[in-house]
């Protein structure tokens, strides 16, 4: 569903990254595309931009994209999504119980052979999905679960207005009684799972309407039937769809519960990290356990010591554990989009390798969109692991008035990074005769300091912002030393010339 037009999205999210001007030399490197497609396609974008949003051309500096303030590639993206007659035509078959051809072109004024072309990449899209496409009409027909999570992950992924959206009952009045009948029941959901739960609802009105149900085995319902989700679910049926018998009424009050669920929080963070623990030493929780391990070798520290990557990295397996068994989605589709400018950097493939080595499909299936919510994860570890680093860092400088203002400028620059011990040029044998520095610092002109053991940076009295640079180069080389990482292991958008061996 991501991929609706590769050259329009690469070239706008390279443009959007670079934020100033790009030649079509290396826009043409970038997405792998001719300078004279790229051309064309930013003469025909240019004129299609939202307002405020304009791409410049200089015939010396190359393409810029020029955006308004708080622009974001996200906002851009749902622009062209909302304007892309492919993505009409879906919307067009998603939330109508049948369409024909005819119309598909007059609502959204293509031609009947565009509508066929969007039909047979629509078709594969569907199938992936586990839904058909029957013909005359058009008409989502298959499993009902698989049909309305289709349809979830089509309204989260083009992240329009929910308010839009969702008109069979009043989204407040909906987010308000649910918070309290959470608080009544003691229960936390995920964050953004309210408007999740509004959605699915929302879908599950509009499928009703359309003559539609769920339907469940009777051993689901006796599993869930008085579970304490099901009792929520079931004080929220003022905004629910009415069904023609008690029966499908029931099954149409578990499909909501499964969903909160889904998104149900433990109580305890505490107690949820020890359970989570205790599984590692059962068979059934060796396969997570692997994983965590490899991974843990190739990054170079145990990353299930870090105890929020492990909790919510539980919460996400479990999640799409729920989404596998019971088409419950949880995953962030919103973030589809990206997968594409992720797939090819180095801890997504090693992220996405270890997972097929450790997983098969009888125990987690894993998409690219559920790798590229670990890859997150995981390199939200690392960047953190790299935020609380410390390095030793001496300072030596020519008086106190310099010392005072070069401390307060790398401390406004490098915030506790740099644990910085303040040395006279006097003290700098304390460098040969403690072994725990890591940097020197000092705004010696060369003939008070000679030393080759520890890295030395000199700063001017007042410190440049290249000075600084060179600084902040270290500390990143420094740490991907350390831990035998890749640049892009630690940030995805870092750029450096020097090659790190990996593991």
């Amino acid at each position: 569903m991501n991929r609706f037009n590769d050259r329009y999205t690469k070239l706008i999210y390279h443009l959007f990254y670079e934020d100033s001007w790009c030649s079509l030399n290396e826009l043409s490197n970038k997405t792998g595309f001719s300078k004279s497609t790229l051309w064309r396609d930013i003469v025909l974008m240019n004129s299609s931009l939202p307002s405020q949003w304009k791409i410049e051309k200089n015939e010396t500096y190359g393409v810029r994209l020029v955006k308004p303030q708080n622009g974001t590639l996200e906002e851009l993206w749902f622009y062209f999504k909302s304007e892309n007659t492919y993505f009409q035509t879906l919307k067009m078959i998603l939330t109508n119980n049948g369409v024909t051809v005819n119309e598909i072109t007059q609502q959204i004024h293509v031609s009947r052979s565009t509508v066929y072309r969007q039909l047979e990449k629509i078709d594969a899209v569907i199938k992936n999905s586990g839904v058909n496409l029957s013909n005359s009409p058009l008409k989502l027909v298959g499993d009902e679960k698989n049909i309305r999570r289709l349809i979830m992950q089509y309204v989260e992924y083009m992240a329009g207005e929910l308010n839009e959206f969702i008109i069979s009952f009043d989204i407040k009045e909906f987010q308000e009684a649910l918070l309290n009948i959470l608080k009544e029941h003691q229960t936390t959901l995920h964050i953004g799972a309210i408007q999740k739960l509004a959605i699915i609802l929302h879908i599950s009105n509009m499928r009703i309407s359309h003559g539609c149900y769920v339907n469940f085995p009777e051993n689901i319902i006796a599993e869930y039937e008085h579970s304490k989700e099901y009792e929520i679910a079931k004080k929220l049926f003022k905004f629910m769809a009415k069904c023609p018998s008690r029966e499908k009424q029931i099954q149409e009050i578990l499909f909501l519960s499964l969903y909160i669920k889904s998104e149900e929080l433990p109580l305890s963070r505490t107690e949820e990290l020890r359970y989570i623990r205790s599984t590692f030493q059962l068979e059934s929780g060796k396969p997570f356990e692997a994983f965590l391990s490899k991974l843990s070798r190739h990054l170079g520290f145990d990353i299930s010591q870090d105890e929020k990557f492990l909790y919510k990295f539980a919460q996400t397996l479990r999640g799409i554990n729920d989404d596998n068994n019971l088409k419950t989605d949880t995953r962030i589709n919103i973030i589809l989009g990206f997968v594409p400018y992720f797939e090819s950097n180095p801890l997504f493939v090693l992220t996405k390798r270890i997972a097929e080595e450790c997983f098969n499909q009888q125990t987690i299936k894993l998409e690219d969109i559920e790798v590229l919510e670990i890859f997150m994860l995981v390199q939200s570890v690392i960047i953190r692991k790299k935020n609380q680093l410390r390095i030793e860092t001496a300072l030596a400088c020519r008086s106190h008035v310099e010392e005072d203002f070069v401390s307060e400028v790398l401390k406004y620059h490098f915030g506790d990074m740099l644990n910085i011990v303040v040395m006279d040029f006097s003290d700098v044998d304390l460098l040969y005769r403690k072994n725990d520095f890591d940097l020197l610092i000092t705004t010696d002109l060369g003939q008070l300091i000679t030393i080759e053991h520890i890295p030395m940076y000199k700063v001017s009295s007042v410190p440049t912002p290249y000075e600084l640079k060179e600084i902040k180069d270290f500390t990143n080389t420094f740490f991907a030393d350390r831990y035998n990482l890749h640049p892009s292991m630690i940030y995805p958008y870092t750029e450096t010339e020097k090659s790190y061996k990996k593991n």
